[in-house]
């Protein structure tokens, strides 16, 4: 059975949500995430079947029981080309104060580690069942919880100097640089022609590189951006759905609708009811 990708805009975490005081932890099934990025650091366990991630432009397959280790400011996305069940734990640096300058500077030996194969039963045991309480664990728990799983991968898998510090330019700050601008212009109407000027690159390499490092189009990512804005208009105000659609950047309420059940595979009027109940 495969699982039809589609982008998931419902609770994305971005470099404008770096404000978390403590960790984040939660399961996902199926995930498909639009590219992002942030300071802190993400960790992706796979409890079943097979999760495809793109990091900073390198593609893999992450599998059961390994763990995705996302370092700061890596740009990273997930399509869930098969069924699967991951936990996912977001780990803010000023949680972990005393890991904090590492972190900052250096980034992860490995993007995929393989806990079974290593012999990690106490994080194989520990990472699944993390979820389950969360909610209720105290802030210093949370940050005990921390500290074990990435004082483990810092002692197993390790940190070097990422390859950019010695050189301007580097792909993944234009990458960075990319999805800051779309996020800050996501309400303008955006050409890709235009978009790849302004970053200094003709349409058809800027198209390539966009879909290659970030696993989709530009304007699926805007249209993304845009629904997931719109989504939270729905629930937090009593705009009309013409101004809902016109306040996130859409010239018509058809584009509107089309694009919105194509990230949520429902209308507006059912994302509202299915939040409700």
């Amino acid at each position: 059975m495969k699982v039809k990708p589609r982008l998931s805009v419902g609770d994305i975490y971005e470099v404008n949500r770096d404000e978390m005081s403590t960790a984040y932890c939660g399961t996902r099934e199926n995930d498909n995430f639009i590219p992002h990025f942030h300071q802190s650091i993400e960790l992706v366990f796979v409890k079943k079947g097979m999760l495809t991630a793109i990091v900073d432009g390198q593609k893999m397959n992450v599998r059961a029981n390994q763990l995705l280790i996302c370092s700061s400011y890596a740009v990273h996305t997930y399509v869930s080309e098969e069924p699967n069940e991951t936990v996912v734990v977001i780990v803010p640096l000023s949680s972990v104060p005393s890991l904090q300058k590492q972190l900052q500077k250096k980034v992860f030996k490995k993007l995929v580690w393989d806990l079974e194969e290593d012999g990690m039963n106490e994080l194989l045991a520990l990472i699944p069942r993390l979820p389950e309480h969360w909610q209720n664990y105290s802030p210093e728990v949370r940050k005990g919880a921390s500290y074990m799983v990435l004082g483990l991968a810092i002692d197993h898998v390790g940190l070097e100097e990422p390859a950019e510090s010695r050189r301007q330019g580097s792909m993944r700050d234009v990458l960075r640089d990319v999805l800051s601008y779309l996020q800050e212009n996501y309400r303008q109407p955006l050409r890709l022609e235009d978009v790849a000027r302004y970053f200094g690159y003709s349409k058809s390499r800027f198209s390539r590189l966009f879909h290659d490092y970030l696993g989709c189009s530009m304007n699926e990512y805007v249209m993304a951006q845009r629904c997931r804005h719109a989504a939270e208009l729905l629930m937090d105000s009593e705009l009309t759905m013409l101004e809902i659609a016109a306040n996130v950047g859409f010239e018509c309420l058809r584009t509107f609708y089309r694009a919105f059940h194509a990230c949520y595979q429902c209308t507006p009027s059912q994302y509202v009811k299915n939040h409700t109940k």
